[in-house]
């Protein structure tokens, strides 16, 4: 996987950046010292909130702007931009992550800083090499605003809810749906471990992945880490280690789950999409 990351980065044309680091951290529950290899790979244009993968393609996702591009070259394929004169489109403001399920990407949209607990899902056709929108799904306002969608491998759909400010945010939840007849369906709610929450400043969390090995990776807004979870066997979430240093600052991550060795996503805000490969430690 590093020599098709050299190649990838050596085609792109930009800047290219390999940190080794021992993996032994990743082989118990304790905080590790940060992980395996990071590849930087910059991008022609800024980035703001997260990234979405597929096989093929990348997604990078600003507050109404999704960019397509090549995994392999970078090259931009398609962009799609919310028009806010339309009437289906004008009440885009802050899209936050994305997943990509089935020829679909699903996005985490909310209204905050105009009204913070008006969450939407928006949903993109991308089977093709276009960004086709085609539907929004409005979510209860219940909880705070919403900040990332996943989908679990056993069918489950999760989504963060933010409440922001030192004290206050104790209350940001993490919630399992089911999805049926284009309807999230709350099934459960979690707050979050107090691990994390002491690590958000006055923020939340930003973003969120399952990874493979059947953790839960999310991170924070501001800080280089990331901070896996799980759900015991009784139900419950609990923390159960950092991974430090892995390239990105905050904002959406996401798996890509179509690769070889785990490969975990981020950006560096407004300035590039960042890969981080992090072998995680294998549940019981």
């Amino acid at each position: 996987m590093i020599n098709n990351a050299r190649s990838v980065c050596h085609a792109w044309g930009f800047f290219c950046l390999f940190l080794l680091t021992c993996p032994a951290a990743a082989e118990n529950a304790k905080p590790s010292s940060g992980s395996t290899n990071i590849v930087v790979r910059e991008i022609p244009f800024k980035v703001n909130q997260g990234v979405a993968v597929d096989e093929n393609y990348f997604y990078a996702i600003s507050n109404t702007r999704i960019s397509k591009c090549d995994k392999t070259t970078g090259k931009v394929i398609a962009t799609w931009q919310a028009n806010k004169k339309d009437e289906a489109y004008k009440h885009f403001t802050h899209m936050n992550s994305g997943t990509v399920i089935k020829g679909k990407l699903y996005c985490a949209h909310s209204r905050y800083g105009v009204d913070p607990n008006d969450n939407t899902i928006e949903i993109w056709n991308v089977e093709k090499e276009g960004l086709e929108h085609e539907e929004t799904i409005h979510l209860p306002r219940k909880y705070g605003s919403l900040t990332w969608i996943d989908k679990h491998r056993d069918g489950s759909w999760w989504m963060c809810y933010a409440v922001y400010g030192e004290g206050k945010n104790k209350d940001s939840k993490l919630v399992k749906f089911e999805y049926k007849d284009k309807k999230f369906i709350e099934v459960k709610s979690w707050n979050f471990p107090k691990e994390v929450i002491a690590n958000w400043g006055n923020m939340s969390c930003s973003g969120g992945s399952w990874g493979p090995e059947g953790y839960l990776y999310t991170t924070g807004h501001d800080h280089a880490r990331t901070f896996v979870l799980e759900i015991d066997k009784t139900g419950e979430l609990n923390y159960v280690r950092t991974e430090q240093d892995v390239g990105f600052y905050g904002q959406a991550i996401a798996w890509d789950r179509f690769s070889e060795r785990p490969i975990l996503w981020g950006i560096v805000r407004n300035k590039h999409v960042t890969l981080t490969l992090i072998p995680g430690k294998k549940k019981d």
